[in-house]
């Protein structure tokens, strides 16, 4: 094999083994966390059954619970990661990956992140690869939490028809106080990502909309407001 992968992703393969490497330490590690904060949950519990007339302590217990639980949803979230695959234009039904996708970013974004959503009841079908569809999700929703990194920031998430026939519009709405005034471009703009990581992620980004017959569109909604869109062909139940 020559310095870069065959795959096409345009990374070394020394870089590709080394991010392998890492992910299977990761992985060890989660389980690891995940074994020790359950034990700790369960020795919480035996603790609250023995002290419970003593408020002080309940309300101590109340508090490193929901920490705990917290911990043990992220580190499990990152256990159940989907292999992907290529995209083989598979039936995708939006509203339930977006359902997923909120239990992911419950347990993983900051408090100071407040996450809404929006999906009328009804099916939202198009074609691709879901779990590509929920990496470019994930990874977008994050960066929008990153925008306004030392204050609250609001992101709603929604579906709707699209501008055109036979399409479907999904909307990332973020509010935040004192959002820079450059936020569209560090949303999209690989050249304005914090490092290579965070670039090479935005590209991957560009490149699954790309293959899913979309990109990314946005605009200011108001002063301390911008939305994305991304819109989808849509296959009619």
């Amino acid at each position: 094999m020559s310095e870069w992968d065959r795959e096409g992703t345009g990374i070394p393969s020394a870089e590709l083994a080394n991010l392998e490497l890492f992910r299977r330490q990761a992985e060890g590690a989660a389980h690891t966390l995940n074994n020790a904060f359950t034990s700790l949950l369960g020795e919480l519990a035996l603790l609250g059954d023995e002290r419970k007339d003593d408020p002080v302590v309940d309300e101590t217990i109340s508090v490193l619970r929901e920490q705990l639980e917290r911990c043990v949803r992220l580190v499990r979230n990152g256990l159940v990661r989907p292999t992907l695959r290529p995209c083989d234009g598979s039936e995708v039904d939006l509203g339930l990956l977006l359902s997923r996708c909120i239990r992911v970013l419950e347990g993983t974004l900051p408090r100071r992140v407040a996450l809404s959503t929006h999906v009328p009841d009804e099916s939202w079908l198009m074609r691709g690869d879901a779990g590509e569809i929920e990496v470019m999700l994930l990874s977008l929703l994050f960066r929008m939490g990153d925008l306004a990194p030392g204050g609250c920031v609001g992101v709603r998430i929604s579906l709707s028809e699209g501008t055109g026939t036979g399409t479907l519009a999904l909307h990332v709405d973020v509010e935040a106080p004192d959002l820079p005034a450059d936020a569209r471009q560090r949303l999209v703009d690989p050249g304005l990502a914090p490092d290579a990581t965070c670039a090479q992620t935005l590209r991957a980004v560009h490149d699954i909309a790309d293959r899913h017959g979309s990109h990314l569109q946005t605009e200011r909604t108001g002063v301390d407001a911008l939305r994305l869109t991304l819109e989808f062909d849509r296959i009619e139940p």
